[in-house]
């Protein structure tokens, strides 16, 4: 007896846009991320030089990207348009409070 087919929406995730950042003193690169209401977006972050942190309130996003160029990946989906604050939330320095980077979410068009 054949084993039942899983549904057609089940096979077609939609997998994440991928975005490489890069965490160095004292900013992320690009320091701009734009995404569409409702993407699911994966983060792909190293670090060029210390430890960093990643911030973004609006998501939840918060973690501690190591140095020595090991990837950190998060992932979330951009449930809310607008501007959201990319914020280094580990000390790297005198210029840390300056190291800010900007999501930016368009409103999905209906």
């Amino acid at each position: 007896m054949p084993y039942p087919q899983a549904p057609a929406a089940a096979a077609t995730l939609i997998e994440p846009r991928v975005i490489e950042v890069v965490a160095k003193r004292f900013a992320f690169e690009p320091a701009r991320i734009e995404a569409t209401e409702g993407e699911h977006v994966r983060l792909v972050l190293t670090s060029a030089d210390g430890v960093h942190g990643v911030g973004i309130k609006k998501f939840r996003v918060e973690k501690t990207v190591p140095r020595g160029g090991t990837p950190v990946t998060i992932d979330f989906v951009a449930s809310a348009a607008g501007e959201f604050p990319i914020l280094c939330s580990e000390y790297c320095g005198n210029g840390h409070d300056e190291m800010k980077g900007l999501l930016v979410v368009a409103a999905r068009k209906q």
